[in-house]
């Protein structure tokens, strides 16, 4: 139904997953390199549910920031990886990757460690998004600022801030006006960041 309100509107859009990051807490000595993108979740690698997910909400085509394993990655879209001069400026880079790969208008980000993401995710914030302001997901529980939607003329700004040091995203995101969509579910959008979530929300 999401993808059907996209296009009665005329509006479109691609989908990124960001699993571009180096996993460091989920690192075991049984799992030292682990790649958190790439475990099973209720028996699917967390890639699969967000390649899924992104599919079902409309995405024309869905982007994969990944900077380790990308032949493992290109099973569940197309692998962009992070300019070599963006290379130590964290998720913003993929983010500014896939707004420069995108082919559609707007680019919907989420990132790879997400749960429980709400139905009406992207069309929420497609509503609150302007080309030169995106917009993002909030929660009773904190911003997660990752969850957005963007356009892509915002990739010139994006790149301006990394290259004049700037690494928070909450920073970029407040450089340009974003806005915050509020979502009731304080579980919604559950980042599995440790064994212990993992566990908790398996």
């Amino acid at each position: 139904m999401q993808a059907a309100r996209w296009r009665d509107v005329s509006i479109l859009f691609d989908g990124l997953i960001l699993a571009g990051g180096q996993s460091r807490r989920m690192r075991s000595a049984d799992a030292p390199e682990a790649d958190k993108g790439l475990m099973p979740w209720r028996g699917e690698p967390l890639a699969a549910h967000a390649c899924r997910y992104l599919r079902a909400q409309g995405a024309d085509a869905v982007w994969i920031s990944a900077n380790r394993h990308p032949e493992d990655y290109a099973a569940y879209g197309t692998v962009v990886r992070d300019d070599p001069d963006h290379a130590q400026c964290g998720p913003l880079a993929g983010v500014l990757a896939g707004l420069r790969r995108a082919r559609s208008p707007w680019l919907f980000v989420l990132p790879v460690d997400v749960v429980r993401q709400p139905g009406d995710l992207a069309a929420r914030l497609a509503a609150a998004a302007r080309p030169d302001r995106p917009a993002y997901a909030r929660t009773s529980d904190g911003p997660h600022p990752l969850c957005l939607m963007a356009h892509h003329d915002l990739a010139d700004g994006l790149q301006a801030f990394l290259d004049a040091g700037g690494r928070q995203v909450q920073g970029w995101l407040r450089s340009c006006g974003a806005v915050a969509v509020d979502f009731s579910d304080a579980d919604a959008l559950i980042n599995l960041n440790t064994p212990e979530d993992w566990d908790r929300w398996s």
